[in-house]
């Protein structure tokens, strides 16, 4: 019994679970911890600022350079009969809303003149905003009648809208005409889309179809002629 006994303690104590030795699990393994004397925190900002002050030099004088005319239009572009209710006026496809605007470059402006648009207070991070949409749909001409995740601009007189969800229905359709003393300038669109949207998101056979047809319009129509 005793026998038993002392062979069955030295197989348990061969057993354990304890790891082995090493400075890594110990947390003994060598470290240099530098001393950052005022000699060399000096000498570290000195060459920070040889390395970054011409990069910071180089990008002010680029920025000086750059000429940019901002003009908001919105307000300045509603009749007063309409200042009460911008929205009745948008809205109204018999006003007519061409808007003659002056805008005078205080510098040369070099080619190329990039044209953007800004919209304030149109927040399109939005959780429901972002999947209003539905990518089958505008990938294929099969999938138009799929309008998963569209809501709640999905259906109009019980058919479906193509391209549907909120992302298409807030189309901002403003275009712009340019000239330079009564002669016109003219805009080059090309290039304005990535080539990977162009090729793996939108198909070149879906048509707008049902589109801003309801009784509210959320922005500009499209034409069914053009994928």
């Amino acid at each position: 019994m005793k026998g038993r006994r002392s062979s069955s303690d030295s197989s348990s104590s061969s057993k354990t679970k304890k790891p082995q030795y090493s400075k890594f699990t110990q947390q003994e393994l060598s470290a240099c911890k530098p001393i950052l004397t005022p000699g060399y925190v000096i000498g570290i900002f000195i060459i920070v600022g040889v390395i970054f002050i011409p990069v910071g030099i180089i990008s002010l004088f680029a920025s000086e350079n750059v000429v940019e005319i901002v003009d908001r239009y919105d307000e300045g572009c509603i009749p007063p009969n309409y200042s009460d209710d911008m929205l009745a006026y948008i809205q109204n496809s018999d006003t007519n809303k061409t808007c003659t605007r002056s805008l005078k470059a205080t510098k040369l402006m070099k080619s190329p003149v990039y044209i953007y648009y800004q919209l304030d207070n149109f927040y399109q991070n939005h959780r429901r905003y972002v999947k209003s949409r539905n990518d089958k749909q505008l990938w294929s001409k099969k999938h138009e009648d799929d309008t998963k995740n569209c809501a709640p601009e999905a259906t109009s007189n019980g058919l479906s809208i193509v391209p549907c969800g909120l992302i298409a229905w807030s189309l901002f359709n403003d275009s712009y005409g340019f000239s330079i003393k009564n002669k016109m300038v003219k805009v080059s669109k090309k290039n304005i889309a990535w080539e990977s949207d162009k090729k793996n998101k939108f198909g070149s056979d879906v048509y707008p179809k049902n589109f801003q047809n309801g009784v509210l319009i959320g922005g500009g129509k499209l034409n069914s002629s053009i994928p």
